[in-house]
């Protein structure tokens, strides 16, 4: 409630959220709520509720909207040269994360577990690429020690006809080296870009380029902008911040909507990988 204080950045546990951006809202302030934005919809709709009614600029943490080797995929992929994208396959893999007290983000009614935490991202990176879903059907690993998911794979298929591969978890040894995978088959090539890291995001190093399969039966190489996308993300926001402009890209409506897609798959991978409607 600080007169001075316009902006509050909320990277609480998870089940914080929405508890926090309803009294931020309330008070006047634009706000930068880490992802997933909350444990479940419900909670999600009252956060956009009370910054609708505030009329403050609110955003999501969903970074790979900000990440220059996907934002280049994306645009590869708009831009027709390769003709309209068909399927796209995206994995996220890991080691269980040791970073959170207590290790709340493992619980599925704290922090969701890899689904929420981890899975999400690239569920929000095809939402944000095919736009909306029309239904899914998801397997997983549940580990009752941690409460929560380890590892989810899950089907997509979109209202514009398009489908996605979605794999995302932290269920790998210790060994295993943290991965990112983005391949987008179109009508007449694919894009791919293949990430990894040490045992987390924090250890990488150089970036491999992203590879353009051409309809010529050549390739080509892109190198995305070396620039660090947790800034650029914070860039995006403070400039909406500074300029009253809404925003555009990450908005919690987005968020929300990947939110539901991952519980769903959540619901899907507890059935036995039952057809869920998106």
């Amino acid at each position: 409630s600080e007169a001075d204080v316009d902006t509050v950045a909320i990277c609480t546990p998870t089940f914080l959220h929405a508890e926090m951006v309803v009294k931020a809202a309330r008070s006047g302030k634009n706000i930068f709520c880490e992802k997933p934005i909350a444990v479940s919809v419900e909670a999600a709709d009252q956060m956009i509720e009370a910054v609708r009614a505030a009329g403050v600029n609110a955003m999501a943490g969903h970074v790979l909207r900000f990440w220059p080797e996907y934002m280049r995929v994306k645009e590869i992929a708009d831009s027709g040269e390769l003709g309209k994208p068909m399927h796209g396959f995206f994995e996220r893999l890991g080691v269980i994360p040791d970073w959170t007290e207590a290790g709340w983000n493992r619980k599925e009614e704290l922090g969701g577990g890899a689904g929420l935490d981890l899975q999400i991202h690239d569920i929000d990176f095809a939402s944000w690429l095919f736009g909306p879903a029309q239904a899914l059907s998801a397997q997983g690993v549940y580990d009752p020690e941690l409460g929560g998911w380890g590892h989810m794979g899950t089907s997509i298929s979109f209202k514009s006809g398009q489908s996605a591969l979605v794999q995302g978890g932290w269920a790998f040894p210790s060994s295993f080296p943290f991965t990112m995978t983005v391949r987008v088959l179109c009508e007449r090539g694919a894009i791919e870009w293949l990430f990894r890291a040490g045992k987390n995001i924090e250890e990488r190093g150089k970036s491999a380029p992203i590879i353009v399969y051409l309809p010529n039966g050549k390739t080509r190489e892109e190198h995305a902008e070396p620039i660090d996308p947790y800034l650029v993300q914070w860039r995006y926001f403070v400039d909406c911040v500074d300029s009253g402009l809404p925003i555009q890209k990450a908005a919690f409506e987005d968020a929300r909507v990947s939110l539901a897609l991952a519980l769903a798959s959540q619901a899907s991978a507890a059935r036995r990988g039952a057809l869920v409607d998106a």
